[in-house]
Formats: structure tokens, sequence, C-alpha cells
């Protein structure tokens, strides 16, 4: 049997179970001061090849889409489960201007195409310029960002891509926790379920 229950949705989850990415957005303000904070509301957004985009969900009132409105870029870095513990420490709220890497012991190495910059201990990385901003309500801001580059572990790129999903083994976001922190999940084992996805019209 089902049940309908309060609807639920981003950052609200708490009886509805969604996995979500695990990414540290890395940007910075007018001054040049880096700043990174863990995003999971980052999803593809147009798959078009001429203009790649990806939309990212930010509270509003966070120095994250602060520095995104005042230099129109990001960068969107994915890390391997073994980062989850430092993932959080970026979560933690410092006041504006404070470095969250420095505290999470992650270093940087500069981008290709624009100012934030990627972080080192990160699989892969998507730079983004800013094309539209959203407002869906008072406290969320939407933004629609082409990726002008992406970069990956060139260790990874000899691997076959069932090899790779493994061996990057990315984890995932289950919201909130009720202490106030985040919910990760590590996947202890990746099976590759590939199906055909031509009709069988057999089986009916």
């Amino acid at each position: 049997m089902k049940k309908s229950i309060d609807i639920e949705l981003l950052w609200h989850l708490d009886q509805i179970v969604l996995p979500f990415p695990v990414t540290i957005i890395t940007t910075v303000d007018k001054e040049g001061r880096i700043n990174a904070a863990p995003y999971s509301l980052v999803i593809p957004f147009c798959a078009s090849p001429e203009t790649p985009q990806i939309l990212l969900s930010c509270n509003s009132h966070w120095h994250t889409p602060h520095n995104i409105e005042a230099t129109g870029e990001f960068v969107v870095n994915y890390p391997g489960a073994e980062l989850c513990r430092e993932v959080a420490e970026t979560g933690r709220f410092y006041p504006q201007g404070v470095n969250e890497l420095e505290y999470a012991k992650l270093s940087v190495i500069p981008s290709n195409k624009v100012k934030p910059p990627r972080i080192k201990e990160c699989r892969e990385h998507l730079e983004c310029r800013v094309a539209q901003t959203i407002r869906p309500s008072k406290t969320q801001i939407t933004f629609v960002a082409d990726i002008v580059d992406i970069s990956i572990d060139e260790k990874f790129l000899n691997l076959s891509r069932d090899e790779r999903i493994r061996e990057m083994n990315l984890p995932v976001y289950f919201g909130p926790s009720k202490g106030g922190g985040s919910t990760f999940g590590i996947i202890d084992e990746y099976k590759v379920f590939s199906p055909d996805i031509k009709p069988d019209f057999e089986k009916k």
C-alpha cells in the first residue's frame, strides 16, 4: 500500500529518500578570495554539444551564490568517497572571505578557463560561466551555466567506462542529517547493469 506524505524537496528531505551527486563548488569574490561549499543540486540542463549547460540551485543567502552573482563563474568539483569528511568540512558556516579549503586541508590548482580554482584532490571538474539566473522563491536562486571546460584525472582515461565508474568511487548525498549535517552514502560495490534498450516483444 502507498501512503501520501507531506511534500518535501531539495534540502528539506526527511521521509523521502532521493540520491544526489556530491560536489564541492569553488568560487571567488570580487577581491579574489576563494570560497568552497558542498552542493548536490547540480544537474545537467542542456545536452546540446554546441551549448552544454549545467544547473546549480542554491540558498540565496549563502556565500556561493553571492560570489557567482558578482563574478559569473564557478567550478563544480567531484570528489571521491574517501573525501566525504573533507566535503563536510567545507559545509561549515565560516565567515565571508574565509577559504574553507584550508580547513578541509584540500589544495587548489588553476582552472583552464575561469578564475575560481579546481580542487586537486577531486576526480573531475566542470568550469562554468552563468548564462541565466532564475529565482524560484525568496530563498532560492538557480544558475544555468555554460560548461566551458571539463577536466578529469588522467589515470581514469585509460580505463573502460565500467572500470572508471568503479575506480572513481563517487559518493551519494541523501539530504541533511538530524544533527544539522549531511548524510552521505558510500557505495560498497558497484554492479554495472546496462540492459539492451531495444524492445523485446517476445517477453509479452
